[in-house]
């Protein structure tokens, strides 16, 4: 027999018990559809978490810690630690790292410790962290509603997390939150940007030299407008404002008398002294004196920008060789994509045990066909049919089996997905994602889905095949 013609006689077998049959081909659909759907979850989540960090340019960015020891992207994002032997983050190192090649922008950093919380229409909040950056396009946000930090923006303006926009009841309509006033209250002690500062005691004629006690101060309440509600993501809780007025938020203020004071004190004091009449000095003369958090520690971070994605790991090492530590975002995404891995081969370990199960069934059928047709294949060799044309008659058959359920999986799957992606868009639209149909089923996934399938078939029919092809011919003819 040819090969094409053992090819339509097995067709032809499969419909002579088609209840049988439809049954062992539903049983392979069953886990070819677990295969297809639980895969396709995971690969389209993993092309959405790429996507997402090359639509933002996070795979051209270095995070720049003054930790030297820095092994990871977010742990540099998220300040990465400090030391007192660590390299102090300048202004300087920015010009340093701005003349390493491939270099084409820096972003400083630094975080507001001071805030306790924020308000909107009577709601307290606990300010989680409080960050600003340079507005130069180089740190990138995934805006819900309204936009992101600019360099013009001064004083009072800042933009949200989602987290606090879900709690403030703005969950799905983001943009009813923009332009609203917030009040953003300090702890005690705080004498930055915005805080009245009180003028000491008043001094004995004779000056002493004494001054505010930071610690005395009360809390203070920043005015701030909402510009924009950014995407959370695995930042959390987080209030951006810009770089300025955090390092004004940082600055520690109070009255101290200063050199010039004393000498006018005590200029005061002697001419007082010298005129034949009496008159008094005066109180001492105090000046408000700054205590600037970035000359004395240093920016909280740096992250630069690569005109390439492919020079990412040679820059991480250029500026490394300046004393700093240093990650590229790949160290993030490899972590990232290991768990994904993980998570296929749980899923696809899940599907596979459906897809053994089936494969039971496939022997099954196949034994029960050889027993039904016992006389046909002693006909068949008595005709002179080989063994290896049996062998090859139900192995066909098997294999038919398992790619007509495997294409059925892969159809099921398909509809699955077309339902899933609709729910996930609601979802996604409802929460100002405009990312769209994220479950995809790839042709690579299509085609290793229905090849393993029909594998399965054709090793689950071997043994009947081998069985069938052993039948000994007077004996086929003669059986009842």
């Amino acid at each position: 027999m040819k090969f094409t013609d053992i090819i339509i006689q097995a067709l032809k077998n499969l419909k002579r018990q088609k209840l049988r049959s439809a049954l062992t081909i539903f049983a392979v659909m069953i886990g070819a559809t677990s295969v297809t759907i639980m895969l396709a979850l995971v690969t389209g989540a993993q092309s959405f978490f790429v996507s997402q960090f090359s639509a933002n340019g996070t795979l051209q960015q270095i995070a720049i810690s003054s930790q030297t020891d820095l092994a990871k992207f977010d742990q540099g994002n998220n300040g990465g630690g400090s030391c007192d032997s660590c390299v102090k983050l300048t202004d300087a190192l920015v010009t340093k790292i701005k003349a390493v090649p491939h270099v084409i922008g820096v972003a400083r950093r630094v975080s507001g410790g001071s805030l306790e919380s924020v308000t909107y229409n009577g709601t307290k909040l606990r300010l989680q962290q409080v960050e600003g950056y340079d507005a130069n396009g180089i740190l990138t946000n995934t805006m819900l509603a309204g936009r992101d930090i600019a360099e013009a923006d001064k004083d009072g303006v800042i933009t949200i997390t989602s987290d606090y926009a879900d709690k403030w009841g703005f969950k799905g309509h983001y943009s009813d939150l923009l332009n609203k006033p917030v009040q953003m209250l300090t702890r005690n002690g705080y004498s930055g940007v915005g805080a009245t500062i009180a003028l000491p005691p008043q001094q004995g004629p004779d000056g002493g030299g004494g001054g505010n006690d930071p610690q005395q101060q009360p809390p203070t309440t920043l005015t701030a407008t909402i510009v924009g509600i950014v995407d959370g993501g695995d930042r959390g809780e987080t209030v951006r404002a810009p770089l300025a007025w955090v390092n004004g938020m940082n600055t520690q203020r109070m009255y101290q008398m200063t050199d010039a004071d004393r000498k006018a004190q005590d200029a005061a004091n002697r001419a007082c002294q010298n005129n034949h009449t009496p008159c008094q000095p005066g109180q001492p003369k105090m000046t408000l004196v700054s205590q600037d958090f970035l000359t004395q520690n240093g920016y909280n971070g740096f992250t630069a920008k690569v005109d390439d994605v492919k020079n990412a790991a040679t820059t991480t090492a250029a500026i490394k060789k300046l004393g700093v530590g240093a990650a590229d975002a790949q160290s993030l995404i490899k972590q990232q994509l290991q768990i994904f891995n993980i998570i296929s081969l749980v899923l696809g370990g899940i599907g596979g045990i459906a897809l053994l199960v089936a494969a039971i069934g496939v022997v099954n059928t196949m034994v029960m066909a050889i027993l039904e047709r016992t006389r046909e294949i002693g006909v068949l060799r008595a005709c002179g049919a080989t063994r290896a044309t049996i062998r090859s008659l139900f192995t066909i058959e098997a294999s038919a089996l398992g790619f007509l359920g495997g294409a059925a999986g892969v159809a099921a799957g398909y509809g699955l997905t077309l339902v899933a992606n609709r729910i996930i868009n609601a979802q996604l639209g409802g929460s100002g994602l405009a990312a769209h149909n994220i479950i995809t089923l790839p042709l690579w996934l299509i085609a290793s889905v229905i090849g393993i399938a029909t594998l399965i078939g054709m090793l689950a029919g071997l043994y009947p095949a081998f069985r069938a092809s052993r039948l000994n011919p007077i004996d086929a003819l003669r059986y009842e």
